[in-house]
């Protein structure tokens, strides 16, 4: 799994936002998109970090985008035929998104300017809300499972609550890679845990560990592959926790993670393109239009003192094509960051923000009737 959020790779494809949205407006071009119909969508979280890229796509395609995301930056399937409705030549950007503190080059975090005291919290807030009780259980079961000797033999203690099958939900531990299956029997008994015979790769595996010494947490060593989890899926105020559900199946990887919030959209990202890439395939709204669904990360880094918006980048991820003239492509992670790049970053047909804003606002007032 880890392999697999890996091959979404960071450095080297990150693009500023300031260059991403032209080359990607130049790119719609190169499709043969006409300006006068294009109508784009974004698939965003709703934190305000993501503000600033949604001004650049109003800024250079000429129009307010169309909404298609969900809290954490899952995409709106249902969304697709209102979208389709609005314009000729459709333009579809998803995009999961994490903070990042560049003076610290700690991920998953991201400065709220407008607290009293302009503090770091969770960026993205939902992710992180979705990581959080895996996490906890995590730490508990890293303190709660110790190496050490028992009666002079090698041996795992493991406590009681961690033993229990029965349970509901929690982290279940792989016991038959901890314990000696020649020995599954508990050679100590405790009064919250219990002590049996290691297994003989475990104790190959942690050759650090002083096997023949007091006991210690396993600590960080309680890898992905030694336990899994179980857990009901969440359901709050909108109902079921859609976002955890989907990222649930990577959660042992991702809570051994040196940077989980990162693997975490990471692989939402990934997953979120697969999902909405087979929706847009056969939605009869897009037949006889001009699509293109571009997917990626957004890394939100976090503004200094004095900057109104982060210097957010897109790292791009694939890319699905569906045309007029009956062509339809996949692009991977490097067909898309070269298509992108090789566009480029100056546009035409650029909005002017205060000008059109000022126009509007010297316009001559419409009244409305009174009804």
């Amino acid at each position: 799994m880890h392999q697999a959020m890996g091959d979404l790779k960071i450095g080297g494809m990150a693009i500023r936002y300031s260059r991403f949205v032209p080359q990607l407006y130049n790119y719609c071009l190169s499709l043969g998109f006409k300006p006068a119909w294009i109508m784009p969508s974004r698939a965003f979280c709703s934190d305000e970090s993501q503000g600033y890229p949604i001004i650049l796509i109003a800024r250079h395609f000429g129009a307010f985008p169309f909404d298609h995301g969900q809290v954490g930056g899952r995409v709106a399937t249902d969304r697709h035929g209102p979208h389709a409705h609005h314009g000729e030549d459709l333009m579809l950007v998803h995009a999961s998104h994490v903070g990042y503190d560049p003076d610290t080059r700690r991920f998953g975090v991201y400065r709220r300017p407008h607290t009293l005291h302009g503090e770091f919290g969770s960026c993205c807030g939902k992710l992180a809300g979705a990581l959080g009780w895996y996490q906890r259980e995590y730490a508990h079961a890293c303190s709660e499972v110790r190496l050490g000797a028992a009666d002079g033999t090698p041996a795992v203690f493991i406590d009681n609550v961690l033993l229990d099958q029965r349970r509901a939900e929690g982290l279940f531990l792989h016991l038959d890679q901890l314990i000696d299956p020649a020995s599954p029997q508990p050679i100590k008994v405790l009064s919250t845990s219990k002590a049996f015979a290691s297994a003989p790769a475990l104790i190959a595996r942690f050759a650090d560990v002083d096997w023949r010494g007091q006991r210690q947490p396993i600590g960080e060593r309680l890898g992905a592959d030694l336990f899994t989890f179980r857990r009901a899926p969440g359901v709050g105020s909108e109902g079921l926790d859609l976002l955890e559900e989907a990222i649930a199946p990577a959660m042992p990887q991702l809570v051994t993670s040196a940077n989980p919030m990162l693997d975490a959209a990471r692989y939402h990202t990934q997953i979120e393109f697969d999902r909405a890439y087979r929706s847009l395939q056969y939605e009869p709204a897009y037949e006889g239009k001009n699509l293109l669904f571009v997917s990626g990360l957004n890394v939100d880094v976090s503004p200094r003192e004095g900057q109104l918006f982060p210097l957010t980048k897109f790292v791009p991820w694939a890319a699905y094509g569906r045309l007029r003239d009956g062509r339809e492509f996949l692009l991977e992670q490097d067909e898309l960051h070269a298509a992108l790049t090789a566009q480029p970053v100056e546009s035409a047909d650029e909005i002017a923000f205060d000008s059109a804003i000022r126009a509007m606002a010297e316009t001559e007032s419409i009244e409305l009737p009174a009804v």
